[in-house]
C-alpha cells in the first residue's frame, strides 16, 4: 500500500494518485510553508493555494497540479484531504503501512 494516496474526481471517473516514498525534504518544505504563513499573515485563499501546491508536489506524477487537486475534490473533501496528507508527512497519522519494529 502506498504511503500517500489522493483520489480526484474527473470527467471520466475517479483517478487515484499514489506515492510510496516521501523525502525528508517534503517535511522541511511543509515547515517552510508554515513559517511563510505566519510571517506574511496570509489570508485563507493564499494559505489554501500554498497547501494545494504542496500537496500536488508530494506526488511524482508531473501532470498533478494544484489546479487538478482543487478541481478534483468536492468542497467538503478539501480541508480533510489536505489535513490527512500533511498528517502523514509529519508522522502524525498512519499511512496504512506497518512500520518496522
Amino acid at each position: 500500500m502506498a504511503k500517500l494516496e489522493i483520489t480526484l474526481h474527473q470527467k471520466d471517473g475517479d483517478v487515484t494518485y499514489k506515492q510510496n516514498h516521501i523525502t525528508g525534504q517534503k517535511y522541511l518544505d511543509f515547515w517552510n510553508i508554515q513559517e511563510k504563513i505566519e510571517k506574511e499573515s496570509l489570508n485563507n485563499v493564499e494559505i489554501i493555494a500554498l497547501r494545494l501546491e504542496y500537496i500536488a508536489s508530494l506526488f511524482p506524477d508531473d501532470k498533478l497540479t494544484k489546479e487538478q487537486v482543487l478541481k478534483g475534490l468536492d468542497p467538503w473533501e478539501l480541508d480533510a484531504t489536505i489535513s490527512r496528507l500533511i498528517s502523514v508527512v509529519l508522522g502524525n497519522e498512519e499511512s496504512g503501512e506497518k512500520k518496522e519494529p
